[in-house]
């Protein structure tokens, strides 16, 4: 039988080529070079990518020692007609004496259900390491960054758990951009005090606390110099433990005023030597268009989180909407940040099922890309 296979893509898409790609799965019924993450990242050389597909099954988790490696999933929850996620039992990134770096490693469109630890001081002479990317990530269990380090980017991710970092550490030129912070405990910052250009930017803060945010502390363990700008805030305390940081453009929602830290609460621009940058709105609706469901503690990444109108649409200091980002061109829209930045087969349909001997099988294809 004779076949011709048309493809018909929905997009014009395209792809950063790495020197060499190398796939995972850990699934009978998807073929690929590796069944783990380990076994590839082991046979891939410095700027090679590793792309782990879609599984019902958990992924054993991975390290990252001294070499450069892009690790790339579907998304946190795919867009397509088999939305299995690459979901991974954590990771950890390291720059160990031994020689190489990881500098400059990616992780993409990856679920995390066990620790991540980036930068981390495993052995006796372990360092810090610069300019992780962080894209697209969701995070139900702990990120520690325990080493100094420089150059880290965190977007369009989802955060479940706690952030922690070393007390005593240096962290510098950090990036927070375009993501989802839900905690449903005391806090979800820790250890941010030697912070040099750390920015937090376009995120949405909320919590499971629908009563309003009195005891539900977003930062702890004396974090200070800190930029925070664009922000919502919605049943979080912002203010408590949080020093020295700059605050402009950020909106505050849904807080319990009648507690002890009532000021700090409501208002953390004006309290802990921190500076009001301007454009600040405290304790007020900032207008989602799913704002009912996120003050009923709604943990769903799905929500709509546009602002539809009110104090919080076109406020932010760069002429956007505060909280998360919906640009309509380029990478920074919520939407898309449910799927990795790689093309992906939407839905895959033959459309002639039944063929004659000789005949020709068409096959129709729609892709789509999430830039």
């Amino acid at each position: 039988m004779k076949k011709i296979i048309f493809l018909f893509f929905a997009l014009t898409v395209s792809v950063i080529v790495h020197a060499t790609v190398r796939t995972v799965s850990n699934t009978p019924a998807t073929l690929a070079q590796f069944n783990t993450i380990q076994a590839a990242i082991d046979a891939s050389a410095d700027s090679d990518t590793v792309y782990v597909y879609g599984s019902p099954n958990v992924y054993a988790g991975f390290d990252i020692v001294d070499k450069k490696i892009t690790v790339i999933g579907p998304g946190w929850a795919p867009d397509k007609n088999l939305p299995l996620q690459a979901i991974i039992n954590g990771a950890n990134i390291r720059n160990s004496p031994a020689g190489g770096s990881p500098d400059g490693s990616e992780l993409q469109g990856l679920v995390f259900t066990g620790v991540v630890q980036l930068s981390r001081n495993a052995v006796s002479g372990d360092f810090g390491i610069n300019n992780l990317r962080i894209i697209r990530c969701q995070f139900n269990v702990n990120v520690e960054i325990v080493l100094a380090a420089t150059g880290f980017l965190f977007e369009g991710c989802i955060f479940y758990s706690y952030l922690n970092f070393t007390s005593a550490a240096t962290y510098q030129n950090f990036l927070f951009q375009n993501n989802l912070f839900y905690y449903q405990s005391f806090f979800v910052i820790n250890g941010l005090t030697n912070s040099v250009n750390v920015r937090f930017d376009h995120n949405l803060f909320t919590s499971n606390n629908n009563s309003g945010g009195g005891t539900y502390i977003l930062f702890a363990t004396n974090c200070r110099f800190i930029t925070l700008t664009n922000n919502i805030f919605n049943q979080a305390n912002a203010g408590l433990n949080l020093s020295f940081s700059t605050f402009t453009n950020n909106i505050t929602n849904n807080i319990t005023l009648n507690s002890t830290n009532a000021t700090s609460n409501a208002t953390p621009w004006t309290v802990n030597s921190n500076v009001d940058g301007g454009g600040n709105v405290a304790n007020t609706n900032p207008g989602m268009v799913d704002q009912t469901a996120v003050n009923a503690a709604s943990s769903s990444p799905l929500l709509n989180f546009t602002i539809a109108s009110g104090p919080a649409n076109n406020s932010g200091s760069d002429g956007k909407d505060m909280g998360l980002l919906f640009d309509a061109t380029g990478s920074l829209n919520w939407t898309n940040s449910r799927n990795s930045r790689l093309p992906r087969i939407f839905s895959m349909n033959i459309t002639t099922p039944t063929v004659t001997p000789g005949g020709n099988l068409s096959v129709t294809v729609d892709a789509r890309k999430s830039n």
